[in-house]
């Protein structure tokens, strides 16, 4: 799990390098601006142990289906 929590913080710091660039914030602005919203209830997640993506699908091409006959 700690490469889980090492891979939410780099891509926490990534968005908010990003939303920094944005907003064109000189590095001053920058730095105060990442440690206001570098916090760890930004990034949080929780792990789920059952795989839900074929009901996803379903739903999907059931809503594609749908939408294709109007």
């Amino acid at each position: 799990m700690d490469f889980l929590e090492e891979l939410l913080i780099i891509n926490n710091l990534y968005i908010l390098n990003k939303i920094a660039d944005e907003k064109n914030l000189d590095d001053e602005k920058r730095i105060e601006f990442i440690k206001k919203y570098n916090k760890n209830n930004n990034r949080l997640f929780t792990p789920c142990k059952i795989y839900m993506i074929d009901d996803y699908k379903k739903e999907v091409d059931k809503y594609n289906l749908l939408n294709s006959n109007k």
